[in-house]
């Protein structure tokens, strides 16, 4: 028998109620029709009843009643009957009521459940229970932003200690059903935000701020396609960041990178130091192909692909950009970092993020940066007035055996004498040089919301050269805006760059080593001297003349371009798993060369007579203009996948890319120009003697598909894949796609749970990856055959063509196998950390431009000419002497090195004899400088020379061993043989880094060693010094004078030219200061407030302070090097 108990609280009168159950009687068969069709009448009324229920309302005012007293007067106010059980119900605890016309629902809602009860509405009646305890899933949910209040899709929300876990939406927001456990944490984290952890004790929402880690952007690979965790992935790569940047220099981010990335190689140019106008030669990683001083390539073969903002471009834009714009650089290595960019990633792949606007108020930041840069003169050593008068008298330049003659030296002896008595003693060095003072300013604003944001930078940077009257100026100014409109994301970036590069007047450096010092540069009347001595004997004529002259002279010679840059992006977020974001971009630059020189140069003092040969001599003068244009489009579409479940990690990207350049260039040389004031082209007399305008047409176009994939089991087992197809019409019609593909495995072992007792461990983790990468860094047209008209042939209206250039159909991709291995290293709660690389590249299907004979109809044709093998390996390590978060104070020292040795493997036919030609043409020429010399066996970088016994005491000559080892005094050009190479064994950076509070100061020194160099300032100024110009100081050292001198030089009156002997290369260490800086960040609120400032940072650099080198030779003969003392002010408002 089931009883249920029904109270009607009327006047506290109970009624107990029971139903009967048993059998039923037949005729309540017809009864039960009866009432089934009106219950089905009243039905209808029923929801009418619950409705209007629900819709009255009550003002209560009770104190600590009990809760059938509460009832009672609800039904005193309603007339409705409240039901319950009397035995699962407790009618005497207390409850407090205090309401005033409230619905009757919401206050059953909230009386209820604080007694863990509920109601519900049936048939009229309000029926009152307990609530009866079940097991349901717990659940969280909660927004994520940044600390400007937008929102972060892609947040990872795990509960800790288990694979439990969600990806926040669009929006931000996150739902996570929680696990049956005690003790419950949360763990957010995202790729350069700080990992968050928060409790949690029963809420129903969690919202979590999280804040930008500037550190844990070096724990991110930034491809310039996507984002990834490094933890991750498999590839070598090193991401650097602004900060990091700014730390070391404020040149430009180059020069940064250098001491920052041991892969990362700046050559340096012994010729062009520190010339601001000439780009420098980079390369990562060693060099893979090699170049030829004939070829017309493009670019370096061996110059890393640079990508900004994801949009490939040029070093030279990458050179002139502001420091200040740049967010990150991310440095691809090996295959399975850089296999995305296909064709153009064999030399790896420097990524270049700019910064993104912050949302909030308008803020707008000023940065200047500032520096002293002053000439490094310290490698020169030369004589004196006196001392080099001296060495031309123990010369015999002033004797001769003509009495005439001889009388007119002695002459012009004592007045050089008399100059030198009279003291002068001219530093010519310092003549062409001068002090510079450099200054950047950028204004930058910036600021938005979640739906627009927007930025504009500004930036003005003049770089006067240390030699005079050259520079570089540089004017950039841009917009970004991003809009989001649901989830699509529109970004569009615009930048136009003006550049002036000013070459000095004052010529090539050297001549001012050369100039003799007893030489004065003025008259009496301090008016400059055009030639020295006007009855100078004629052996002395060509070295008579004022260096200084013809930088007084009306001289141009400067190119400047405009740049248009537009990037546009679209991203659509799809749902959480995919994503597709399309790309465009177009880049617009124009550039213009001017180069002048007046009839009164130097260079035509030679050239014809006014009287003898006055058609020859009115072509004195010259001009030079060149104009050339380039446009290239790109563009990209791109489908992202992401998810994670479980402990599995899908990542994947396929796409489809596209790409046109086109070269317009214009090129006019006149001559003719009689007076330095008719300084332009339309005052020539003529074009070039048997020349005419020329132009050029280059166009190139490529073409890619792309997949990748990547794969995360737990975090631990790491798998990456990549497939890109190219297609490009700089090869071969037979040969123009390829593929280029890698893989790469990954363990990340202090995950395991055997590491777990391994506390001192932060992070062990094993990379390795294999792939083959392409380049096609050459000439669009290296495989066409090429045509000329040749007007002056042309037959009844006719004209014909000639074939310039032979084409090669089957010109293959210059293609590289990269092989590397890696281990990710942390400890000590990450005081120690370092990264180890080891490598392998093999390149096939070198290019270059191979030499045939001229009868054929033209010089040279592109061929596939051999392999290289580039191996090595990378060290970087960082440990943290001092880490007290407390006084707020770190300490921190950092090493790394690298080694590259290189291996031609295999060379054609064709390049062998290529060699062989080079060998005659030095031999004619009288070459005394190194040849370029390609050898299987050998490096690319092998110095060649015949190998040298030194100087034989008894009779002062060099002694030699041929090829086969045969001793001879007879130099022979066949006999060169590799005798060094200018690659270092190890070459590295070592530096240390403190903080303390505001204070920060870094210092990093470069060290290199094991590598050789040939010393052509002993074999140019000082053995085959011409003596009637100025030399350096040693060539009275060692000198052989008499038999039996045991001596390193010849006899300084031998007349024999010493060639290439290995008696000149000399092992190279050296020991340089790459940057040394101090910064300060300025936080006291009365100084801000003064100013109406949010913050103020200064911070001092000091470049290139010092060089420590075994070898001792002239550095900067074009163009001098320097030294940099720099200054940056930073200020936001």
């Amino acid at each position: 028998m089931f009883h249920l108990l029904i109270n009607k609280c009327m006047k506290k009168n109970r009624m107990n109620l029971a139903i009967w159950q048993g059998k039923v009687p037949q005729n309540l068969f017809r009864k039960m029709r009866l009432t089934l069709f009106f219950s089905f009448i009243m039905l209808l009324q029923v929801g009418a009843m619950n409705v209007s229920i629900a819709q009255k309302r009550v003002t209560l005012s009770l104190k600590d009643v009990m809760l059938k007293d509460f009832f009672a007067e609800l039904r005193q106010q309603t007339g409705d009957i409240i039901v319950f059980s009397n035995t699962e119900i407790n009618t005497t605890q207390r409850v407090s009521v205090d309401t005033k016309n409230e619905l009757i629902t919401d206050i059953l809602d909230r009386v209820l459940k604080n007694l863990d009860l509920g109601y519900k509405v049936v048939e009229g009646y309000i029926v009152v229970f307990k609530h009866v305890p079940q097991k349901q899933a717990k659940s969280v949910s909660g927004l994520v932003t940044d600390k400007n209040k937008e929102s972060l899709p892609g947040v990872t929300v795990l509960v800790k200690g288990s694979s439990i876990g969600v990806v926040t939406d669009i929006d931000g927001r996150y739902r996570l059903v929680l696990p049956e456990q005690k003790d419950i944490f949360l763990v957010f984290s995202f790729v350069g935000m700080k990992t968050q952890e928060v409790k949690y004790t029963g809420q129903d929402s969690i919202n979590v701020v999280l804040e930008e880690d500037v550190e844990a952007l070096n724990e991110v690979v930034v491809t310039g396609i996507f984002r990834r965790n490094k933890e991750l992935a498999t590839g070598a790569s090193t991401t650097i960041t602004s900060k990091e940047l700014k730390q070391i220099g404020n040149q430009n981010i180059l020069q940064s990178l250098r001491t920052l990335d041991p892969s990362f190689k700046i050559v340096e140019s012994k010729l062009n130091g520190s010339n601001p106008n000439v780009l420098p030669e980079v390369e990562l990683r060693g060099a893979n192909g090699i170049t030829d001083l004939d070829a017309n390539y493009k670019g370096n073969p061996n110059q890393p692909l640079f990508i900004l903002d994801g949009f490939e471009t040029t070093l030279q834009r990458v050179i002139d950009m502001d420091p200040n714009r740049v967010e990150s650089i991310t440095i691809l290595k090996d295959a399975s970092a850089a296999a995305l960019y296909g064709s153009r990633s064999a030399n790896g792949v420097i990524v270049i993020e700019t910064k993104a606007p912050e949302m909030g108020r308008l803020q707008v930041t000023y940065t200047g940066d500032y520096a002293v840069v002053i000439p490094d003169l310290s490698d020169y050593d030369l004589l004196n007035a006196r001392e080099k008068l001296e060495l031309q008298l123990e010369a015999g330049h002033f004797e001769a055996t003509n009495s005439a003659t001889y009388n007119s030296l002695q002459d012009y002896y004592n007045r050089l004498r008399k100059n030198v008595e009279e003291g002068v003693d001219t530093y010519w060095l310092s003549k062409p040089v001068q002090t510079g003072f450099e200054h950047r300013h950028n204004i930058r604003l910036e600021g938005g919301d979640k739906v627009l944001r927007y930025s504009m930078n500004l930036t003005a940077r003049f770089a006067p050269g240390v030699m005079k009257e050259s520079g570089r100026t540089n004017y950039e100014g841009g917009m970004f805006l991003s809009y989001r409109l649901s989830n699509l994301i529109f970004k569009n970036d615009l930048q136009l760059t003006y550049n002036l590069a000013k070459n000095s007047p004052y010529g090539e450096f050297y001549q001012y080593t050369q100039t003799n010092p007893y030489q004065k540069p003025y008259d009496e009347n301090g008016k400059l001297i055009k030639i020295f001595d006007q009855q100078a004997p004629s052996y002395f004529e060509e070295y008579n003349r004022n260096p200084l002259y013809d930088a007084d002279l009306n001289i141009t010679d400067q190119e400047d371009y405009l740049n248009f840059v537009n990037n546009f992006s679209i991203e659509w977020n799809i749902s959480e798993l995919f994503t597709l974001m399309g790309r465009f971009s177009i880049t617009r630059q124009t550039g213009e060369t001017n180069y002048f020189l007046p009839a009164q140069h130097s260079k035509f003092s030679k050239m014809g007579d006014p009287v003898s040969d006055p058609e020859e001599y009115m072509r004195r003068g010259e001009f030079k203009w060149n104009t050339d244009k380039s446009f290239s489009v790109l563009g990209d579409i791109n489908l992202r996948y992401g998810q994670s479940f479980g402990k599995h990690s899908i990542y994947a990207v396929g796409g489809f890319n596209i790409s046109q350049t086109t070269i317009d260039g214009r090129e006019i040389k006149a001559e003719g120009f009689p007076s330095q004031n008719m300084n332009d082209i339309g005052f020539a007399k003529q074009y070039y003697k048997d020349s005419r305008p020329t132009s050029t047409y280059n166009i190139s176009r490529l073409a890619g598909v792309l997949i990748t994939a990547n794969y995360a089991y737990d975090n631990k087992y790491l798998f990456d894949a990549s497939l890109k197809y190219d297609g490009s019409s700089n090869f071969g019609s037979n040969q123009r796609y390829a593929p280029v593909w890698s893989v790469g495995l990954g363990w990340n072992i202090h995950r395991e749970k055997f590491m777990e007792k391994a506390i001192a461990i932060t992070q062990l983790k094993l990379r390795a990856s294999y792939g083959v990468t392409a380049s096609q860094s050459f000439s669009p047209y290296q495989a066409m055959r090429k045509y000329q008209y040749d007007i002056e042939r042309q037959y009844a209206g006719i004209i014909p063509a000639t074939m310039k250039g032979l084409g090669n159909d089957d010109l293959k991709w210059q293609q590289t196998k990269v092989t590397n291995l890696g281990v990710d290293f942390s400890a000590f709660q990450d005081r120690l950390s370092m990264s180890v690389d080891v490598y392998k590249r093999n390149t096939t299907n070198l290019l270059a431009d191979v030499t045939i004979a001229p009868s054929l109809g033209f010089l040279s044709y592109t061929e596939n000419v051999g392999e290289t093998e580039n191996k090595g390996a990378e060290v970087s390590m960082r440990y943290m002497i001092l880490r007290d978060t407390h006084k707020n104070i770190f300490w921190s020292v950092n090493l790394s090195g690298a080694n590259n040795s290189n291996k031609i493997t295999k060379i054609s036919n064709a390049m062998k004899k290529r060699n062989d030609d080079v060998k005659q043409k030095a031999y004619e020429e009288n070459t005394t400088t190194p040849l370029l010399l390609y050898e299987e066996g050998n490096s690319v970088t092998s110095i060649y020379a015949v190998r040298s016994l030194g100087i034989d005491p008894s009779n002062g000559k060099e002694m030699f061993l041929t090829k086969t080892g045969v001793k001879t005094y007879t130099w022979n050009t066949n006999d060169q043989v590799k005798v060094g190479d200018t690659r270092p064994d190890l070459e590295g950076v070592l530096g240390t880094s403190i903080t303390w509070k505001n204070l920060y100061f870094s210092a990093n020194f470069r060290y290199m060693f094991g590598g050789q160099t040939y010393n052509s300032t002993l074999v140019d100024r000082v053995e085959n010094a011409n003596l009637y110009q100025n030399v350096d100081r040693r060539v009275y050292e060692n000198r052989w004078r008499e038999a039996g001198d045991e001596s390193f030089f010849k006899d300084i009156k031998s007349t024999d030219k010493t060639k290439q002997s290995s008696r000149f290369v000399q092992d190279e260490n050296v020991l340089s200061c790459e940057s040394i800086s101090i910064g300060y960040d300025i936080m006291a609120p009365k100084i801000l407030n003064a100013i109406g400032a949010d913050r103020i940072k200064i911070t001092g650099y000091l470049n290139d302070a010092f060089r420590f080198s075994s070898v001792k030779q002239e550095r900067g003969l074009n163009y001098p090097f320097a030294r940099r003392f720099a200054f940056s002010l930073n200020i936001s408002f």
